[in-house]
C-alpha cells in the first residue's frame, strides 16, 4: 500500500474542526439510546437498523457534495467491502454494549479502537507516527486504562466488556480503511457500505421489531439515528484532510465527552480514579491535535 505523509497545514485546519463537531454527534447518540433503552427497553439490533435506514437516505441527500454513491463497488472492491462488513458488525456491538453496560463504560471500551487504528495504519498503509505521537497514545492507553480498572460507571459484565472490545478493534480497521479508499471511493461510496451491511444485519436480527409502535421510543431512536449519521459523516470527511493517527485519536475524546454528559444528563457516576484517566485522555488528545507535521 502506498505510504503516507502528514497532510497539508491549511487541510489539517479543516480536517480537526471536522473531528470535533463528530465527537458530539457521536455522545448525543450514545445519550440518547441509554436514555431509550432506560425508558422504553430500546433493542440495540433496531437502533442499528434504523442508522443503516437513515443512513441510506442521507446518501441520497447528499450526494450532490459527497458524490454520487456506487453500490456495485460495495461487492466488487473488496476493501470497501471489508469496511463496510466491519462496520456492520460494530455498530450493532457497539450499540448492544451500551445497552448493557451503560453509555459511560461502553463509551470508554469502544473508544479505544484510535490505539488500534493508529498501529494497523503504522502496519499496513506505512503512514510515519513520530516519536511523540507515540508518548501520547501511550498517555492515553493509562488513562483509559485507569478508567477500565474502576467499577464506577456502569455495571461491569466481562462478557460484554470483551464484545465491546471486539467492536473496537473492528472499528479501528475500519477507519484505517477510511484513509486508504480515499483515494480511490467518494464519500458516499464508503459511508454507504457501512449502512447497507448495518441495515441488513439488524433488519435479520431484529425482524417486525423495527416497527416501534411508541411515538417517544420511535422519536428518539430516529434522532439518535440522525445525531450518528451527522458524526459518521464528518469523520468521514475529516480523514481526507488529516492523519488516521491524528484523527482517530482525537476521537479519544468522545469517550470523555460521553461519560462528563452521562453524569450531568443521566446521573452516573465518577470516581477520582475516572476523573484521573479522563485528564489523561484529553491532555494526550490535546497534544496529539497541537503537534506540527514532520
Amino acid at each position: 500500500m502506498t505510504k503516507l505523509t502528514e497532510p497539508p497545514r491549511d487541510r489539517v485546519r479543516l480536517g480537526i474542526p471536522l473531528a470535533l463537531a463528530s465527537i458530539f454527534c457521536f455522545s448525543a447518540t450514545s445519550l440518547l439510546l441509554s436514555f431509550a433503552n432506560t425508558a422504553y427497553g430500546m433493542d440495540g439490533w433496531v437502533a442499528a437498523a434504523y442508522r443503516g435506514a437513515f443512513g441510506l437516505v442521507a446518501v441520497f441527500m447528499l450526494q450532490s457534495r459527497l458524490g454520487r454513491p456506487h453500490f456495485c463497488h460495495i461487492f466488487t472492491n473488496r476493501l470497501l467491502f471489508l469496511r463496510g462488513l466491519l462496520g456492520g458488525i460494530a455498530i450493532p456491538i457497539f450499540y448492544i454494549s451500551i445497552m448493557e453496560l451503560g453509555a459511560g463504560r461502553a463509551g470508554i471500551i469502544t473508544g479505544s479502537y484510535p490505539l488500534f487504528a493508529a498501529v494497523v495504519a503504522m502496519l499496513l498503509i506505512k503512514e510515519r507516527l513520530q516519536w511523540t505521537y507515540l508518548v501520547y497514545i501511550t498517555i492515553a492507553i493509562l488513562g483509559l486504562l485507569g478508567i477500565f480498572s474502576d467499577q464506577g460507571i456502569g455495571e461491569a459484565k466481562l462478557f460484554y466488556d470483551i464484545v465491546a472490545m471486539m467492536g473496537a478493534s473492528a472499528a479501528g480497521l475500519g477507519v484505517v480503511l477510511i484513509r486508504h479508499l480515499r483515494h480511490t471511493e467518494n464519500t458516499s461510496s464508503i459511508f454507504a457500505s457501512q449502512c447497507v451491511f448495518t441495515l441488513t444485519f439488524g433488519l435479520s436480527v431484529a425482524g417486525t421489531d423495527v416497527l416501534i409502535e411508541d411515538p417517544r421510543a420511535l422519536g428518539l431512536t430516529v434522532l439518535a439515528a440522525i445525531t450518528v449519521i451527522g458524526g459518521q459523516l464528518c469523520i468521514t470527511e475529516s480523514f481526507r484532510h488529516i492523519t488516521v493517527a491524528k484523527g482517530s485519536t482525537l476521537q479519544m475524546l468522545t469517550p470523555v465527552t460521553t461519560c462528563v454528559l452521562s453524569a450531568l444528563l443521566l446521573g452516573e457516576h465518577f470516581s477520582g480514579l475516572e476523573l484521573l484517566g479522563g485528564g489523561a485522555i484529553l491532555f494526550a488528545s490535546y497534544q496529539i491535535v497541537r503537534l506540527k507535521p514532520r
